[in-house]
């Protein structure tokens, strides 16, 4: 009945057992069980987060600064996002620097814009 689906809690109940130790002294556990549990349970396993779109502003409509500011803040995040996931650290380290050159030059930006 396991194999067919039925679970643990609900086999205890069919077979009237009080505690669940009685029940898994009639389960018998294969290796193809064990396989099959593992393969179900990668799949189920959460995925990681998909890296999301980076929405960059029409440049025809938005070649201001507000529309260059959010174009640099949404390739830091997407920079981020993608550092973090690199197991190299001499890579990880070069891409933090990048992001902190991307800093400055939105920092540079925003004191253009306050001049005016």
């Amino acid at each position: 009945m396991v194999r067919l689906g039925v679970s643990l809690p609900a086999l205890m109940q069919l077979l009237g057992h009080k505690d669940i130790r009685m029940t898994l002294r009639y389960v018998q556990v294969t290796q193809q069980d064990l396989q099959r549990e593992f393969h179900t349970a990668r799949q189920h396993a959460a995925q990681p987060h998909p890296v999301p779109v980076l929405v960059v502003p029409n440049c025809a409509t938005s070649a201001d600064p507000p529309g260059i500011r959010q174009a640099i803040e949404a390739t830091r995040h997407l920079l981020e996002m993608y550092r973090r996931g690199l197991p190299d650290q001499k890579i990880r380290h070069r891409l933090q620097r990048l992001d902190r050159r991307l800093l400055a030059v939105a920092q540079q930006l925003h004191h253009i814009t306050a001049e005016k």
